[in-house]
């Protein structure tokens, strides 16, 4: 059992080596000039070994992603009971805007929209891996104010897209065009707190 368990940590840490090295030549770089054989290197393992983790750039990017956005403990957390939609929309506003605040968000958007034009399995893998388990979150949610009685949404998808859309807006897309032009923490709790009115104004139940 130990020799096991020293095996699967061996690997796991040659995993982490991987994507930690491949994050930094994405970010350096850009996708296309990036190759698996200097991630390789610069992560101190084999060429082969690499490929049994992630058999093409596609996939290691993938496993960035996946490392970025999946494994957030906001994710993990149940959903806001039902009852009370301003509360818990703004809950999952915020657990959002943290994600969109990183450090790291931005410079990979950038890689991915300076490469998605020749490689469109960028723009798959941040969406399947980045945004949708937020979105999937959000639909269930709303699912379970509509069924509370507290929200009348026709279209549960749009709902959820405009919402994101409202804080995409005001607290992603400065700092994606310019890294100074972030804003404080007060500020983004009212960008928050108003696309929180916003949706409820639309589909709220009074």
């Amino acid at each position: 059992m130990a020799v096991e368990e020293y095996r699967e940590r061996v690997k796991s840490e040659k995993r982490a080596a991987a994507l930690a090295a491949a994050g930094e030549a994405f970010l350096r770089q850009g996708y296309d000039r990036t190759t698996l054989a200097q991630v390789a290197k610069a992560a101190g393992i084999s060429t082969g070994t690499l490929f049994k983790h992630f058999p093409t750039k596609a996939a290691l990017f993938g496993g960035i992603m996946e490392q970025l956005w999946e494994a957030d403990p906001e994710l993990q957390r149940p959903l806001p009971p039902a009852g009370n939609p301003a509360a818990g929309l703004t809950a999952i506003g915020h657990d959002y805007a943290g994600k969109l605040r990183q450090p790291r968000t931005a410079p990979l958007f950038r890689v991915i929209i300076a490469e998605a034009p020749r490689f469109p399995e960028l723009g798959q893998a941040l969406f399947q891996r980045g945004k949708a388990p937020y979105l999937d979150r959000l639909h269930a949610y709303l699912r379970s104010e509509i069924a509370a009685g507290t929200m009348a949404v026709g279209d549960v998808p749009l709902a959820a897209r405009q919402f994101l859309g409202m804080i995409n807006d005001l607290i992603f897309w400065p700092t994606f065009f310019a890294a100074d032009q972030g804003l404080g923490d007060a500020e983004v709790a009212r960008v928050i707190d108003e696309a929180v009115l916003t949706l409820l104004g639309r589909y709220g139940r009074s």
